[in-house]
C-alpha cells in the first residue's frame, strides 16, 4: 500500500507538470475538509497571491480545472476573522471523489502560467513521508526528569532540543525514513500541519535544522507552514499574509 501511494503521488504531479501547472500548495485534509460541504480554508498569503481579488464576503463562482483538464464550479468567498480576512474554497467534495481523498489525504493546488492564470487542483493519497512529518510534529517536547520543563537555564534548554530531536528521529525510524527524506523543501510553499504547540502563537517565524527558518500561521486553529533560507523572507510571507509582526522564537 505504501509503495502503491508513492506512486499514485509521483504520477499526480507529472500529470500537473504535463499540463504545465506548478504547484504552489497543498494540504492534508482534514475532518472538515472532508465533509459534504468540501469547504477548505485557503491561508490568506495563499489567497491573495494566487486566487481572484474578492472585494465582498460573499465572493464569487471560481472555474478551476482538474489535473485531466475537466472543469469544476467552486465559490470563493471569506469570511471576516479578527479584522482581517480568512478565505474559503467551496464545493471541492466532486474533486475529492474524483481523486478517492480521505482524511489525511493531499489536496495540491497548482497555477498554470497561461493568460488567466488558471488554478488546477488534484489530489494524492498520503505517502509515508506525510505521514511520519506528521507523527513527528505531533510529538510533545519531553520534559527532563525531575523538573518541570521550566527554567534551567541554556544546558536544560539545550538538553529538552536534543532529546526532543531523538524522539523525532526515532518517530521517522518507525516508518524506516530518514530525517532527509521528509524535510520539506525550503520553497516558501504553506502547507497544512499539526496545531499542537501553537494555540498561543497564531504565527511566528523560528530557526530549524540546517539553518532554514520557518513561518508559521494559525488561521483559526489550522496551522500553515512553510521553510525559507533567511530569517527576511520568512518574516515577509507572514507580513503578506496581511499579519502583524511575527513573534521569533529559538
Amino acid at each position: 500500500m505504501a509503495a502503491e501511494a508513492e506512486t499514485q503521488a509521483a504520477a499526480v504531479l507529472e500529470q500537473l507538470q504535463r499540463v504545465g501547472a506548478k504547484m504552489f500548495f497543498e494540504k492534508q485534509l482534514t475532518s472538515s475538509d472532508v465533509s459534504a460541504s468540501g469547504r477548505v480554508v485557503v491561508p490568506k498569503a495563499v489567497a491573495e497571491t494566487y486566487f481572484p481579488r474578492l472585494d465582498t464576503p460573499t465572493g464569487m463562482t471560481l472555474s478551476v480545472e482538474d489535473a485531466d483538464g475537466d472543469l469544476h464550479s467552486l465559490k470563493w468567498r471569506f469570511w471576516i476573522n479578527n479584522q482581517s480576512r480568512m478565505y474559503l474554497l467551496e464545493g471541492t467534495a466532486p474533486l475529492q471523489h474524483r481523486y478517492h481523498l480521505k482524511m489525511g489525504d493531499v489536496l495540491v493546488f497548482a497555477q498554470k502560467d497561461d493568460r488567466d492564470k488558471t488554478i488546477v487542483l488534484a489530489g494524492r493519497p498520503a505517502t509515508r513521508a506525510d505521514a511520519a512529518r506528521k507523527a513527528a510534529q505531533r510529538r510533545p517536547s519531553p520534559t527532563p526528569a525531575g523538573g518541570s520543563g521550566k527554567g534551567g537555564g541554556k544546558g536544560s534548554k539545550d538538553s529538552q532540543k536534543a532529546a526532543k530531536e531523538r524522539s523525532r528521529r526515532a518517530a521517522l525510524r518507525r516508518y524506516g525514513l530518514a530525517p532527509e527524506d521528509v524535510e520539506p523543501p525550503a520553497d516558501g510553499v504553506f502547507r497544512a500541519a499539526a496545531a499542537e504547540g501553537l494555540a498561543d502563537s497564531p504565527h511566528a517565524v523560528s530557526q530549524v535544522r540546517a539553518g532554514r527558518w520557518l513561518a508559521s500561521i494559525n488561521l483559526t486553529g489550522e496551522v500553515y507552514q512553510a521553510y525559507f533560507q533567511t530569517e527576511a523572507e520568512a518574516a515577509d510571507a507572514i507580513a503578506l499574509a496581511g499579519l502583524s509582526q511575527p513573534e521569533l522564537t529559538a
